[in-house]
């Protein structure tokens, strides 16, 4: 049994928060009944009206805990607001899944309006050798688009100013186990996590800038492909999405659709680039790569296999989900969850976006497609 104010209604194992707030933050309250009720195996299901929005952060919680987003119509009829399906109840939820999978409900609009998005999901490994400096990865991808965080926290709203040390000892402070935290800043929010593997700090951040309008800035990707080779400079980056999409401007999530994001490239660290097959063709058809951290000199341009296996890879995408596919059909994706010790992969994982067997089944709308 699980007790909480929040608590507005339970639908046999689902418990039922109802809000009608325009935003819906991941507040301390909601943060610990997601928590208790995932202890006790039961499902959460966030149900507002067709107006609210959810943040970055609550967005992060809802998939992190298994929790669902219910919208409500005006005719009192059911739809996931992050994947656009209809659901017949609560029930669907319970039975289909937090993020239901389906032909979204004709209620589910296209945006009005959206912006430019690029978001970068990636798992790092710091060198044991080294003090852990978390946030310096974000720090070094935002200065590619002149916009940074400007405050986090761990919970909703976030007040505290961004200072990479104080972030740092709240994950050292959360050790051995996983610590989660947020940052935000004009045009910008973020996830952390942290956790320890054998030893060794594994952090996984998931990052979205809004960029300038395609053609405007044709330099863009040039320069965050190259912040990514300054930060395995100091950490190693084990595996990475970086995909580009559209979305709100102030980053909220609504229950609109932003139509399918574009994949732009994959970052496959040192230790990852062994679990590839790169027999017969190599690189694989539609994808260039950039080579990073080898013996021979970090930022080595190769675009073929140097037979090098020490460094790590920038793998870049000339048409999208073709060659996303293309690629994913030479990795061993069971050995990529191994290495990170088990956290999320990153939140491309979790939504299947990284898995083109399920590509048929993936649906435009929420913060997965946007």
């Amino acid at each position: 049994m699980v007790r909480h104010p929040l608590i507005d209604d339970v639908v046999g194992p689902a418990i039922v928060v109802e809000s009608a707030s325009p935003v819906v933050w991941l507040t301390d309250a909601l943060a610990s009944l997601l928590r208790r009720s995932a202890d006790a195996g039961r499902m959460v299901v966030l149900r507002t009206g067709r107006e609210s929005a959810i943040t970055p952060a609550l967005r992060h919680a809802l998939g992190a805990y298994g929790a669902a987003w219910a919208v409500a119509d005006f005719d009192g009829t059911l739809r996931d607001g992050r994947t656009g399906a209809a659901a017949s109840g609560i029930e669907d939820f319970v039975h289909r899944g937090p993020e239901l999978v389906g032909t979204p409900s004709p209620e589910h609009p296209v945006a009005a309006d959206s912006v430019r998005q690029i978001s970068i999901d990636l798992t790092l490994r710091h060198h044991a050798e080294r003090a852990v400096d978390m946030g310096s990865a974000i720090e070094a991808l935002c200065h590619t688009v002149g916009t940074c965080p400007t405050r986090w926290g761990t919970a909703e709203p976030l007040t505290v100013p961004w200072d990479r040390w104080v972030v740092t000892q709240y994950a050292k402070h959360e050790a051995p186990g996983v610590s989660t935290s947020y940052a935000v800043g004009e045009g910008f929010s973020a996830t952390m996590t942290a956790h320890l593997v054998g030893g060794v700090v594994v952090e996984t951040m998931s990052a979205v800038l809004t960029v300038p309008e395609e053609n405007t800035d044709p330099e863009l990707a040039n320069r965050l492909f190259d912040a990514v080779q300054q930060v395995a400079d100091q950490v190693v980056p084990v595996f990475g999405v970086v995909m580009q999409r559209r979305g709100d401007a102030d980053h909220l999530i609504r229950a609109v659709s932003h139509g399918e994001p574009s994949p732009l490239a994959v970052i496959v660290g040192p230790e990852a680039s062994e679990f590839l097959d790169r027999d017969g063709v190599w690189p694989p058809p539609r994808t260039t790569t950039a080579t990073f951290g080898t013996r021979s000199g970090a930022g080595d341009t190769d675009t073929a296999d140097s037979g090098i296996v020490d460094g790590g890879m920038i793998v870049r995408f000339e048409d999208g989900w073709e060659a996303l596919e293309s690629f994913l059909d030479r990795i061993d994706e069971d050995r990529f969850l191994q290495l990170v010790g088990g956290a999320p992969l990153d939140p491309a994982h979790d939504e299947g976006t990284l898995d083109g067997h399920v590509r048929d089944a993936r649906v435009a709308g929420g913060h997965g497609a946007a």
